[in-house]
C-alpha cells in the first residue's frame, strides 16, 4: 500500500526570494560582514536554489546553485529547509561544495525573515583550500 501525504500535494509550487546580511565566521579573507541574496523554487518538498553569498563592494562572493529539501513546516508561518550547493568562489575562480539549513518565519502576508547557516569547502589548490562558514539573516518574500 502506498501512502501519499496530502500536505505535500496541497502546495505544488512555492518558493522565496531574500536579501540580507551575512557574517563569515571563517574563510572571509578580510571583511566578515557582507550581503546575501537567494532565490528558491520548490515543487512539493523538493526544489532548486540560486544564491550569491558573502558579497560586497570588494568581494564578488560565492555563486551557488543547488537542491532544496523542505525538512519540516508549520505553514504558513515556519519552514525549515535543507540545502546542498555547488558553485564557485568568484574572487578566486575556485569551485566549491557545501550546504546548510535555512529557517523561514512568516511575518505578514508574503513577507518573512530567514536565517541560514551554511558551510562551503572552497577547493583552491593545496595552500588556499578553505572552509567558509556563513551565517545570514534575510528579509524574504514568499509565495
Amino acid at each position: 500500500m502506498l501512502l501519499v501525504s496530502t500536505t505535500a500535494l496541497a502546495r505544488p509550487l512555492h518558493g522565496s526570494v531574500g536579501l540580507g546580511g551575512s557574517l563569515l565566521a571563517t574563510g572571509g579573507e578580510g571583511a566578515a560582514s557582507r550581503l546575501d541574496l537567494e532565490l528558491d523554487v520548490e515543487l512539493s518538498r523538493l526544489g532548486a536554489l540560486l544564491a550569491l553569498r558573502g558579497f560586497d563592494a570588494d568581494h564578488r562572493g560565492l555563486a551557488c546553485a543547488g537542491l532544496v529539501y523542505e525538512a519540516g513546516a508549520a505553514r504558513p508561518h515556519l519552514v525549515l529547509d535543507l540545502h546542498a550547493d555547488l558553485g564557485a568562489d568568484l574572487d578566486h575562480h575556485a569551485p566549491l561544495i557545501g550546504g546548510g539549513v535555512r529557517a523561514t518565519l512568516g511575518l505578514v502576508g508574503p513577507l518573512g525573515v530567514a536565517g541560514d547557516a551554511g558551510s562551503y569547502l572552497v577547493i583552491d589548490g593545496v595552500d588556499r583550500t578553505r572552509l567558509v562558514v556563513l551565517l545570514s539573516g534575510s528579509l524574504v518574500v514568499r509565495w
